[in-house]
């Protein structure tokens, strides 16, 4: 569906926000609750297409979905093989992890999603599996989906020297739950931790071990982990849009309630920290805490290095941001950008231009000059990218007139209602 926003600036943001349900940890919580024998119970739960297209793909796996009293309910007797071809939608997180945990299972099995994830590429995950014996093949040269997986029998491996990835590890490590020995992932750049977290909580034997510059995590062979039922906290990467927001809007105060602040996911709060931002964590438990974020004068900041891997999906925002601050900042290193949902390094300098930002575009990122005067009115196109729809939104906040964010609709894939909320923080 071509949904358009039509805005109106500039607007002032006050209030509370919930952001929905953190959808990493939403997608594991409900691959987990498949592979497990029993009765699962999350609370919390993602609302986003992409979490739908996963419990999706668990009902055709053969587990029992149901929503009750809030809660999505899963009951498993383990994976089935399917009658269809798996649709994992826009997810490309589901693509990954679900082509690492079914390598093992015996059975045939093609995931397949829209036109954008079929276009990214695969083989940093297929590479690795077929290392461990994973019978996998996809198009242009086992590169890129549809993937078609003939479960077999998998060996243990030691991985190093892997592309800072989450995803990659996470599809190795859900893998080596029905390998014949331990599966080992080095990596040097940290990234979220949450698959190996999540399955030392359903009973996985998992050895996290920190060395000389890495950390080195080791799952070993368990076929049958525990059901359990999971709470899950809100998505940073949500909240980032209105932290940024509140941060740029004039006399404008947000309080985004019971978010993850894992350290691998909030990346983008030290980047703001450091251009100068009002924002205070109000820790509820050791990793989730009520962000404030109130208007404030940025300043210029580099954005590189190790430090790209925790903010990646929060880049488009973190443009914005830049755009208001006072000097001129960099991003590099963030080659990643180019095989989002878009060539996000490509549709956040169009929308950037489209807003009258001083902005040169790098292969691996951006370089943004920064103003205190109004952004343009504009139209944005989004290329059904979620993220640079959200980013654009924020960004009429501070317009001088009306902007028209086309193909919006994509924000449904990870945040339902978005513009509500955004409207109901402007009144």
């Amino acid at each position: 569906m071509n949904l358009s926003w039509k805005l109106k600036g500039p607007l002032r943001l006050a209030g509370e926000v919930r952001p929905p349900g953190d959808k990493s940890i939403s997608h594991r919580c409900a691959l987990l609750a498949l592979v497990a024998n029993g009765h699962s119970e999350i609370t919390g739960i993602s609302k986003g297409g992409d979490v739908n297209s996963t419990l999706g793909l668990v009902e055709a796996l053969g587990a029992v979905v149901a929503e009750i009293n809030g809660r999505v309910v899963i009951d498993s007797k383990g994976v089935q093989e399917p009658r269809k071809i798996l649709d994992v939608g826009n997810s490309g997180t589901l693509l990954r992890l679900a082509t690492g945990m079914l390598a093992g299972y015996q059975g045939h099995f093609v995931l397949s999603g829209d036109e954008s994830v079929n276009s990214r590429p695969m083989d940093r995950i297929i590479e690795p599996l077929t290392v461990m014996g994973a019978n996998i093949t996809g198009r242009s040269g086992n590169k890129l989906a549809p993937i078609a997986i003939r479960g077999t029998s998998l060996s243990g491996r030691e991985f190093k020297g892997l592309p800072a990835s989450a995803q990659v590890k996470s599809a190795i490590l859900l893998a080596g739950l029905r390998a014949d020995s331990p599966t080992s992932v080095t990596e040097v750049i940290p990234t979220r931790p949450h698959t190996e977290e999540m399955l030392k909580e359903v009973g996985v034997d998992v050895d996290i071990v920190d060395q000389v510059g890495s950390t080195r995590i080791t799952i070993h062979p368990n076929p049958s982990i525990q059901a359990k039922s999971w709470k899950v906290p809100t998505d940073p990467s949500q909240a980032a849009f209105f932290i940024v927001g509140a941060l740029i809007s004039a006399k404008s105060e947000v309080l985004i309630k019971d978010v993850l602040v894992h350290e691998t996911r909030i990346g983008f709060l030290e980047v703001l920290k450091r251009m100068g931002a009002d924002v205070e964590l109000r820790m509820q438990s050791d990793s989730v805490a009520d962000i404030y974020a109130s208007s404030s004068t940025l300043r210029a900041t580099d954005i590189g290095g190790d430090e790209i891997p925790s903010v990646i999906d929060e880049l488009p925002i973190l443009a914005i941001a830049a755009a208001r601050a006072e000097g001129t900042s960099r991003i590099t290193g963030a080659d990643e950008l180019r095989i989002k949902e878009s060539d996000r390094i490509a549709t956040s300098m169009a929308m950037l231009r489209a807003f009258g930002v001083n902005a040169e575009e790098l292969q691996d990122g951006m370089v943004i000059t920064g103003s205190d005067r109004p952004f343009k009115s504009a139209i944005v196109e989004t290329k059904f990218d979620h993220r640079i729809a959200m980013s654009a939104a924020i960004g009429s906040s501070v317009s001088a007139g009306e902007v028209e964010i086309r193909d919006a609709s994509s924000v449904d894939t990870s945040y339902p209602g978005f513009l509500s909320v955004l409207l109901d923080l402007a009144e």
